[in-house]
């Protein structure tokens, strides 16, 4: 997702969600087995069924919601330890062809990306690969940067660098040339001369996707192997997302959803962006995946999947310093939730847009229950997927939404 997206959908998203009894994060669900859709016979005798009350108000929200978004369409799932799954789609995947949205479909999922990136540099950071940690400065990758020698991994991830977002420019550049090959060092670059905030660094927070540029160009040349084997082989592979890539390319593989966008002045409205690339995305929204693969993802996010205890508690325990909606702040990639009370983490979530497309995960962290949201449409503003997302987290009983995990309550 590109960086004038990035702030709004960004700030639409936990707006959307803050304003809910909702809660997720840090759960023991063990990583592997509760990632599969349950599909045995066997799996399915040992499963509750699902809600049918909950169910009817969830499918009735999704209605309500789906209506008001505008998108073509939409897909989204609710998983519940112990319990069946529940997966709705609404509309169309392709408006030419009618085809239904589908659950198999491959979409872009634009800011999502950060989540993955950033829990790459964190499993890194742990095993102290290459003498990584969170508090190196970025002036030893590029000491030209402004005020490289103040800015830490740590401010990159939870974006209290101070590094002013793209804005209207990028959006601009994608909209003029959507076929773009931009390398991710030409978009470092126009960061570096694009005006500051006015805060020091790590003293406020800016959502900017030069941040996430910057740590996976430092990833790389820290390592010495590219971002998508990065991502790949520590991630992707060992969760099994077969239908996931790390792609500036965008090549979706079948079958997939086509994207619409109203973002670009002067084009048809909506216009097709399925074949646009991602490389003025790149690690900060250049993933592509489906519905149950962002299932597994939003459990191997939850429970912090290859990271070490010190890194999973840095996660939540770094975030920026600005409470920005209440209630809520920004980890080392991920908007994160506390307890007022307890202190204790509520959630995990992240969204993303792309010219076309919009995508949600959410960890619940008392219930474990994974929340995940795909859709073909922005809207022309990327706010779009808030519609059906807000009533759909808004039917959640407080039994899945809003809990906090027994061991961080008995500390």
């Amino acid at each position: 997702m590109h960086a004038s997206q990035h702030s709004i959908v960004a700030a639409a998203a936990m707006a959307a969600v803050s304003a809910l009894v909702l809660s997720g994060c840090l759960g023991e669900t063990p990583p592997s087995t509760a990632t599969e859709p349950t599909t045995s016979a066997a799996a399915s005798a040992a499963t509750a069924p699902f809600d049918p009350a909950l169910r009817a108000e969830l499918e009735e929200k999704l209605d309500d919601g789906f209506a008001a978004s505008g998108m073509p369409g939409v897909v989204v799932g609710l998983w519940i330890p112990g319990q069946e799954e529940w997966v709705a789609a609404r509309g169309v995947s392709d408006l030419e062809t009618g085809a239904p949205m589908d659950r198999a479909n491959q979409s872009k999922i634009g800011s999502v990306t950060k989540t993955i990136v950033v829990q790459l540099a964190l499993q890194i950071i742990g095993e102290g690969l290459g003498g990584l940690t969170l508090d190196d400065t970025i002036d030893t990758w590029y000491p030209d940067f402004p005020l490289a020698d103040q800015i830490t991994l740590r401010m990159l991830m939870n974006m209290s660098s101070g590094i002013g977002p793209p804005g209207d420019a990028q959006l601009d550049r994608i909209c003029g040339d959507p076929y773009s090959t931009i390398t991710p060092d030409e978009v470092i670059a126009i960061g570096a001369t694009t005006p500051r905030e006015e805060y020091a660094p790590g003293d406020g927070e800016t959502y900017s996707g030069y941040n996430t540029f910057l740590l996976g160009r430092i990833l790389e040349r820290t390592t010495g192997t590219d971002l998508a084997t990065l991502i790949d082989e520590r991630l992707l592979q060992p969760l099994g997302m077969a239908r996931s890539r790390f792609a500036p390319d965008a090549v979706l593989t079948e079958p997939f959803n086509r994207g619409y966008s109203g973002f670009c002045a002067g084009r048809p409205h909506p216009i097709d962006t399925t074949d646009w690339t991602n490389h003025e995305a790149w690690a900060a929204g250049a993933m592509l995946s489906t519905l149950d693969d962002l299932h597994t993802w939003g459990l191997a996010l939850g429970e912090g999947f290859g990271l070490t205890p010190e890194m999973r508690a840095a996660r939540v325990d770094d975030r920026a310093p600005v409470e920005a909606p209440p209630g809520w702040w920004y980890g080392l990639g991920a908007a994160v939730r506390l307890d007022p009370e307890s202190g204790c983490l509520l959630e995990l979530n992240h969204s993303g847009t792309e010219p076309g497309y919009a995508a949600h995960v959410h960890y619940f962290e008392g219930s474990g229950a994974v929340l995940a949201l795909i859709g073909n449409g922005d809207g022309g503003t990327g706010e779009v997927f808030a519609e059906v997302l807000r009533p759909v987290v808004g039917a959640l009983p407080e039994s899945v939404a809003a809990t906090s995990s027994t061991a961080c309550l008995s500390e």
